[in-house]
């Protein structure tokens, strides 16, 4: 009896914990054309007020203009958030991205140690992370609209068409299918379980309102080459937009 109640506190636990999920995600309220913009790198519960400043050296970031040129944005840690600062010089849709390899960790049976296999032979799993973000923001326009993918290793896109966000996931330039999007509305910890993506990576999602600003975010895992020193990589992707 025992045992069977403290199973069921730590599957307690364990959905509380995927309940509370941390997020990351890069985004700034709105944009002007030739004014500097402080744009916030976040990881936290609620978005989009973070919680903790993520590791700046194991970030890169850069910006997409509408004609496509790119920028390349350095980040800083002030207080519990990352920050790029950007000034846009067109008007329209500018990308806003990061990427973070968080390199690869083992669990073993004396904690968690940096490195694979090769480093820890008695692990129990070794995982490589990997995390993106986009944000859409526009400068002199009143939707960020959004369309192709910046061309990340792992991406959520999105159009905004006819009153709904037409999503798409990829990884290395393919689409991800049978992936769960979960959308959380700006200020609200609690996620909108969207659904999964069909077979071209595909998902649309209808808001309740006809304006707003949310985090659209995935997470999947995926099995590691052969030959590797880590045994799956575990992909976290996310996109901010306000329509």
């Amino acid at each position: 009896m025992m045992h069977t109640l403290r199973r069921a506190a730590m599957a307690g636990l364990i959905a509380a914990g995927c309940a509370m999920a941390h997020l990351t995600w890069i985004f700034a309220p709105a944009l002007e054309v030739g004014k500097p913009a402080t744009v916030q790198i976040g990881h936290g519960h609620e978005f989009p007020a973070s919680e903790e400043a993520i590791n700046a050296a194991q970030v890169k970031a850069f910006a997409y203009a509408p004609s496509l040129a790119r920028t390349e944005l350095k980040p800083l840690s002030t207080g519990k958030a990352l920050t790029v600062s950007y000034t846009p010089r067109e008007a329209g849709l500018h990308k806003i991205v990061f990427t973070q390899d968080r390199g690869i960790s083992s669990r073993t049976p004396t904690g968690v140690k940096p490195g694979g296999r090769d480093r820890n032979p008695k692990a129990t799993q070794a995982t490589r992370t990997l995390r993106t973000a986009v944000a859409y923001l526009s400068a002199g326009t009143p939707v960020a609209s959004g369309g192709q993918p910046a061309g990340l290793e792992q991406e959520l896109a999105g159009a905004w068409k006819q009153g709904a966000w037409h999503l798409k996931l990829y990884r290395m330039a393919k689409p991800v299918a049978n992936a769960e999007i979960e959308i959380y509305l700006s200020g609200d910890h609690n996620p909108i379980k969207a659904g999964k993506t069909a077979a071209d990576g595909s998902l649309i999602w209808k808001p309740a309102s006809p304006k707003g600003t949310a985090l659209f975010s995935a997470e999947w895992k995926e099995p590691a080459p052969a030959g590797s020193p880590f045994d799956f990589t575990t992909c976290e992707t996310s996109l901010s937009a306000s329509w």
